[in-house]
């Protein structure tokens, strides 16, 4: 007999689920009662949708078509999507899901009156109705791994929403289910398929236990059967695709009924976003969550609790200048081109992780020796000095790394990271661009580190901070002709604390733009006074950091304070380090431009520290050069240092610059400079540095004072 198909619509409304058999004529949907087809919502249509039969020639059979709305034109509220897909008319396919609303929908099936155990072939009708049923066919013409996760059991009290739904959904008419179902005794025996089992899994019937899905089930299921356990599930991975099995065991007639899932897009999905959350976006590194829960993992798994590992923490040194001056862009390539590097240098087995910001953490395993650890770290740290090319800039950068070792410095996990991240930042304070192993008073040390902070944040409101000036001697008539200002901080409880401690820690906290606006502000009104008090007006100069010149408003503010102190900006002279000129050398000329259009002095501090050639000079606006105090603290007895020197001036003179040098302590530095021909110093052999009432009294000693 040729087997007959039957066109099914099954709706789920807020009442339940109701079987509807289609036959060849026209359906209407909607709340209203006098539909044919009565869908039990408030939210949908009164009308929402019409189904018509569609007669195919030659064939005794229908297809049905589903319209939005009524024959007459009037379409529904809402709208109807099939799979997901908004459609004003569509031909169904077998497996077709119509949605009305968020609480109706409908599934249409093609039934077949086939017998479920009549040898479970396809019958030539469903052959030719293949695409009917979708993309849903799996071949198995080719099985090449196949992997089933272990059973899990589960007492009728822990049944998720997920698991009552897949069992109870068409438990009365199972052939209408969309999802495949294998029903099977104890003993193994096949005795139900489905229609989409059979057409899914068409050679099932002929491997019985041996095909993928049934592999081992009845062994796992035999042993975890109790009277109170008769549901479990389990996971089944053929080839690429991924199949959920929910298996319940009916005790009553000793039928183990198996509900299988698809889950292949799931498992996808639940991959990437497993990936995302373990790892970086920007270099692709694994992530501080990642890291975390390694390392949980690898010391469980230690075998040996001796067995010796590191974590090591690398920073990037002023990044945030880098981020600042040139922007996130080019701030993101250079943290992807570290990551890259670093791994390179890894060796086999140890692991490199984006810890966040600017911070990198490496796992370094089979540690032998801390050795082995400095030769990892100092590996780094010449690594990453070669320059990094970014979207056509050229990025120095050194990097400061921090290290704790397994068991020495603790077992515990957050220890081990904690150590090695105070380590770093020990290596960071003592001058960066240097590595640092923790050891056992750091977590004090951070403490205070801490505790300074919140009390330099506090030092501007409390009035700690106080400018001492010292002067710059000209060498030809031996006067004072300029002053550097100097910031000092007196706290109240620990005393006086050097520049060299807190100046460092203000720029990393950002508190230096505050400080900054203090100290430009606090000199002007300080030149001011001593103008009124009949002194002439002489040449000061003040420190600019590098965070001060990225201030968008910096030119403005600075104006503003000019303007409210009535100060003459030609007596101000901004010094800059050779350092900040690095990157952006255009923009900075412009910037320095603009200083020197509104009246101001500049001069190039710390000169021969940088990583600038001597040919730029030519090209900076400025009009002093400091010499830095490394090159004449032993001039007098290295004759490098003075050859040095010696071009500096000469080439200054070139370029109609003033030369100063910085650091002169004794008699002989002195002298040797004036026959080189500096023109000016300032150190210790003349004057250090001192209080705003000592340089009055010093300039009031060399007789420069006006007559009163």
């Amino acid at each position: 007999m040729k087997d007959i198909l039957h066109h099914v619509l099954t709706v789920e409304d807020p009442k339940g689920f109701r079987n509807f058999l289609l036959q060849n004529m026209t359906y209407s949907l909607g709340r209203s009662l006098d539909n044919l087809i009565v869908l039990r919502s408030n939210l949908v249509s009164r009308q929402h949708a019409t189904i018509l039969a569609v007669n195919i020639p030659n064939r005794n059979s229908c297809l049905f078509r589903i319209i939005d709305g009524t024959l007459e034109g009037t379409r529904s509220t809402n709208g109807i999507l099939i799979n997901g897909k908004k459609r004003f008319s569509h031909i169904l396919s077998h497996g077709d899901e119509i949605l009305f609303s968020k609480d109706t929908k409908a599934v249409y099936q093609i039934i077949s009156s086939l017998s479920p155990r009549s040898k479970n072939k396809v019958s030539p009708n469903h052959a030719t109705n293949e695409d009917s049923f979708g993309e849903n066919k799996q071949s198995l013409d080719f099985i090449g791994t196949i992997r089933c996760s272990n059973l899990l059991s589960i007492a009728d009290s822990d049944l998720s929403t997920h698991i009552r739904d897949t069992i109870n959904q068409f438990v009365s008419s199972p052939e209408l289910n969309p999802q495949p179902i294998i029903e099977l005794n104890l003993v193994g025996k096949i005795l139900y398929l489905n229609p989409a089992a059979l057409y899914q899994f068409p050679e099932i019937d002929d491997m019985q236990l041996n095909h993928p899905l049934l592999q081992n089930l009845l062994t796992q299921l035999t042993p975890l059967v109790t009277p109170v356990r008769n549901f479990f599930t389990r996971e089944v991975e053929i080839n690429s695709k991924v199949f959920e099995e929910v298996i319940h065991f009916m005790p009553w007639n000793e039928v183990v009924r198996v509900h299988i899932s698809d889950i292949t897009k799931q498992k996808q999905a639940e991959a990437i976003i497993s990936y995302q959350m373990y790892h970086d976006s920007l270099t692709g590194l694994p992530n501080r969550k990642y890291l975390h829960q390694y390392l949980v993992e690898f010391v469980e798994k230690l075998e040996d609790k001796n067995q010796k590992f590191a974590v090591l923490f690398l920073d990037i040194d002023r990044f945030k200048l880098i981020n600042d001056s040139l922007g996130h862009v080019i701030g993101d390539l250079l943290l992807k081109a570290v990551g890259d590097r670093l791994k390179t240098l890894l060796r086999q087995g140890d692991l490199l992780v984006r810890w966040g910001g600017d911070e990198f953490a490496i796992i370094a395993k089979a540690i032998a020796s801390p050795d082995i650890v400095v030769q990892i770290a100092e590996t780094m740290i010449q690594s990453l000095t070669v320059p990094f090319t970014c979207s056509g800039h050229e990025l120095h950068i050194t990097t400061s790394i921090g290290a704790s070792i397994y068991p020495d410095h603790n077992t515990d996990v957050e220890a081990l990271i904690r150590n090695a991240d105070m380590a770093m930042y020990r290596a960071k304070v003592d001058g960066r661009n240097s590595f640092q192993f923790y050891i056992p008073n750091m977590q004090e040390q951070s403490f205070q580190r801490l505790l300074m902070e919140n009390n330099l944040r506090r030092a501007l409101e409390n009035e700690e901070l106080e400018t001492y000036y010292q002067p710059q001697v000209d060498l030809t008539t031996g006067k004072i002709v300029g002053l550097e200002v100097l910031l000092r901080w007196k706290h109240v409880a620990l005393g006086s604390i050097p520049p060299s401690k807190f100046i460092p820690l203000a720029e990393e906290t950002g508190l230096i733009i505050a400080i900054g606006a203090w100290v430009l502000r606090h000199t002007c009104l300080q030149a001011i006074a001593w103008k009124s008090m009949g002194l002439p007006p002489i040449q000061i100069g003040v420190n600019l950091s590098i965070m001060q010149l990225q201030q968008k408003d910096f030119l403005p503010s600075l104006q503003q304070i000019l303007d409210e102190t009535n100060f003459d900006p030609h007596y101000l002279e901004l010094e800059i380090t050779e350092g900040i000129m690095m990157d952006n050398v255009e923009e900075k000329i412009v910037l320095l431009n603009q200083f020197r259009q509104m009246g101001i002095q500049l001069s190039i501090d710390d000169f021969g520290t940088g990583y600038s050639a001597l040919s730029y000079l030519k090209n900076l606006p400025i009009d002093t050069l400091k010499i830095d105090r490394t090159f004449i603290e032993y001039i007098d007895h290295n004759e490098q240092d003075q050859a040095i020197v010696a071009s500096l001036i000469n080439l200054s003179h070139s370029l109609n610059l003033v030369v100063i040098a910085e650091g002169v302590e004794t008699q002989e530095q002195a002298e040797l400079l004036r026959s080189l021909g500096c023109d000016r110093i300032q150190g210790h052999f003349f004057y250090k540095a001192l209080p705003a009432e000592d340089i009055e009294s010093l300039l009031r000693a060399q007789a420069i004072t006006k007559p009163s």
